[in-house]
């Protein structure tokens, strides 16, 4: 594969369940049920999806519900969303109507 083409994003439908922790260097997109932990360049939870465990991601977008710690560089916690666990971000995005309960590092790195 050249550098110009994109990889295809991973996709976990919503009759998946998978029990154990996720690693990919690209994007993920979750629909369906994980419990473990989560890495990835780029995780989209969508509405029906659901983590039970720690997220690490450079841009982490969340529309579902997420039940762990969120590490990420970018993190937008979007309306509907519901996130409980600790958050550790350099630029955080939240829409009224998202839930979280949890500590919020929110600070660039110098």
């Amino acid at each position: 594969m050249n550098e110009n083409q994109k990889k295809s994003p991973s996709f976990l439908s919503n009759d998946i369940k998978i029990e154990g922790h996720i690693n990919s260097t690209g994007t993920i997109l979750i629909n369906g049920e994980v419990t473990g932990n989560v890495r990835a360049k780029s995780l989209t939870l969508e509405t029906s999806g659901k983590i039970f465990g720690n997220v690490r991601a450079d841009e982490t977008e969340l529309m579902g519900t997420q039940k762990g710690n969120v590490t990420s560089k970018r993190l937008s916690v979007l309306s509907g969303s519901r996130l409980r666990g600790n958050i550790t971000c350099e630029e955080l995005i939240v829409e009224h109507g998202s839930n979280i309960s949890g500590k919020i590092n929110a600070a660039k790195k110098t």
